[in-house]
């Protein structure tokens, strides 16, 4: 079992190829954000190789990336020389100064590697901190009807192409690459009660069906948009 900053190290030279987003995903995601938001000062938060920062900077954001795995960042940077980029690990603080940001985003899943409840809850103070007031915070998520039925219990099931998972508590999911059996990690599954509750010091939360139309539906979809609101 590997922490999420060393699963990733492990993955690094092959993440872009296997599992980035395709740049179809990234200009409907970009074009959401720029909808709902005006251009300011943003932080991705788990930006990965970068695959936001320029098409963010392109709609008229200030993009900063954050990330706790360097090997990852050192692709970002390859590729972007405009954007801060940052390594740190969000679980345990934001290294910014207080209302510097009109919006943080954190895609792909990034944030269920939060699987201790102290450092999700530290986050969120954290970027209640760094928010300007009217900023908000908004992440991507799996919805958890996207998880397959734990049947046999603690089996290990097909989770999406190339990634099996296995139940090991009521929120918690081990994953695992079908080609490297042994890199395994654990997510957090959140739903909209555990969201409610993390995110309660936020004056507005809201969830999507992803970044497209429509309504969110508590019982099916493959993943949610949560933003919460800094008023």
């Amino acid at each position: 079992m590997r922490s999420a900053a060393q699963f990733y190290h492990q993955v690094a030279e092959e993440y872009d190829r296997r599992w980035a987003y395709p740049a179809s995903v990234t200009a409907r995601q970009t074009a959401w954000l720029a909808r709902k938001f005006r251009p300011g000062r943003i932080l991705d938060l788990g930006c990965g190789t970068g695959r936001m920062l320029g098409p963010l900077a392109q709609a008229g954001f200030d993009p900063v990336g954050l990330d706790h795995c360097a090997a990852m960042l050192a692709t970002a940077r390859r590729r972007h020389r405009g954007p801060r980029l940052v390594l740190a690990d969000a679980g345990q603080g934001l290294p910014f100064e207080d209302h510097c940001f009109d919006l943080i985003i954190s895609l792909h899943a990034t944030l269920s590697h939060l699987t201790d409840a102290d450092e999700r809850r530290r986050l969120a103070g954290e970027a209640l901190r760094v928010l300007r007031p009217g900023g908000a915070m908004v992440l991507e998520l799996p919805h958890p009807a996207s998880f397959p039925p734990d049947q046999p219990a603690g089996a290990w099931r097909t989770f999406s192409p190339g990634i099996s998972c296995r139940r090991l508590g009521r929120r918690t999911e081990e994953l695992r690459l079908d080609h490297r059996a042994d890199l395994t990690t654990l997510i957090h599954v959140f739903d909209p009660t555990d969201l409610a509750t993390w995110l309660a010091d936020f004056d507005r939360v809201l969830l999507y069906p992803g970044f497209r139309a429509g309504r969110y539906h508590p019982h099916r979809g493959d993943t949610m948009v949560v933003c919460a609101y800094k008023d």
